[in-house]
Formats: structure tokens, sequence, C-alpha cells
């Protein structure tokens, strides 16, 4: 099959390399561009835990020599994923609560509590969910910081976009809502909308798939 990744670097590589690996062609469109913020301010004081909700945000925490601190105490990541890019950066009491913001909340709440002391929570400057809010209704002191963006990339990548207008492409691979979301919005402005009927559009979610159904010309 051919197909189109949509992931941000650097995870849109890793994808595309697990599946020409498996015998996919793979062209790289990252609807998102990943920008750490390496000028925000951390709080320094003695966390119970940090929260992170993406590995970008994992990556932006250990390119500062300021957030050495930070691993000393235990990581509570979203999903496998994100906990294995923690351990790999540094952070070896990385813990998955299973792949959604959700199960991040019951996680925490489950194995801290708001008597042992404060939590971190690196986020990026967008969030889908009130994480901080969530915990702090829960008893939780919940410091955040917003440690990366998440720009949209206005135009597809020009191989992907004229694998499309020319029919050759039989599938996109979308990770996020924000990413599907650009995606629309870049396909849009080059008037690939509808996609062909041939192209099947692969999406994490239920929510992840929300912003493609309109770009989708099949049901």
């Amino acid at each position: 099959m051919r197909l189109v990744v949509t992931r941000p670097e650097p995870d849109g590589g890793r994808t595309a390399r697990l599946l020409e690996a498996l015998g996919h062609s793979v062209i790289l469109s990252p609807a998102l561009a990943i920008h750490p913020d390496p000028g925000v301010r951390l709080p320094v004081r003695r966390f119970q835990a940090v929260l992170v909700t993406s590995a970008n945000a994992v990556r932006a925490l250990a390119a500062r020599h300021d957030a050495d601190f930070l691993k000393a105490v235990p990581l509570l990541a979203v999903g496998d994923q994100t906990a294995v890019e923690a351990k790999r950066s540094g952070f070896p009491a990385a813990r998955s609560a299973g792949g959604s913001a959700e199960e991040l909340i019951a996680l925490a709440a489950g194995c801290l509590s708001p008597a042992g002391g404060p939590l971190f929570y690196a986020a990026g400057e967008t969030t889908s969910t009130d994480l901080a809010g969530r915990l702090r209704a829960l008893g939780f002191e919940v410091e955040s910081r917003a440690v990366y963006r998440a720009d949209p990339e206005p135009r597809l990548a020009p191989a992907a976009a004229e694998a499309i207008a020319a029919g050759t492409v039989d599938g996109i691979l979308f990770h996020s809502r924000r990413s599907a979301a650009a995606f629309a919005l870049a396909a849009r402005a080059a008037r690939l909308v509808p996609l062909p009927e041939a192209v099947a559009c692969y999406c994490l979610s239920e929510r992840v798939a929300e912003p493609v159904r309109p770009i989708a010309a099949g049901p």
C-alpha cells in the first residue's frame, strides 16, 4: 500500500520506517511542527511526580539542563510509547496510563495522594483536556507549564499533495485530533477535498476521526 503519515517528526519518521519494514510505500507529510520552548521557566520544587500527555513534552524536558531534577521522581505518561520515550530520555521511573488523558487522571488518582506533595504537568501550549484542573478538583496541587507548542503546517508535503491528486494514495494515517484538523485545513487549501474515494483514512480513535469525516469521500 502507498500511505501518507501525518504524524509530526520525529514520531512520524519512526512510524514511516515501521510501515516500510512491513512492505508499504510511505510519504511523510507532518500536519504539525513541534517547537520546544526553552524560555519557559520551570518551577523548582520537590514534586511528587511528573505528568506528561505527549512524547513531545518528554523530549522538551530532556533537552533542558534545568529539568534534570525532575528525573529523580516518578513520571506518569499518557501511553506506552510516551513512557518508552521517557525511559529512553532519562526518566527511569516512567509508567504508562494506557493511552488516554482520562486514564492518566485515573492512574494519578489511584497511585498518588494529595498529601504526598505537588505534581508537575509538562504540557503543550494547546491541550484537549484540562488535566491540571481535573486533578486540582481531586485535591492535588498541580504546577503546569507549556514546554512546547505544535503549530499547524499550512501546506501538505508536495509529494503527498501530488500523490493524492493523482489518485495513487491508498490510505492516510491520523494519530491525533489536532493533526487531523490541521491536515483537513491544508487539504482544503490545496483543493484536494473531498479526498478520492479510494483513499482510506486510518484514525487512532473516534475523536481523531471527527475532523477527517467532512473531507473523506466515503462513509
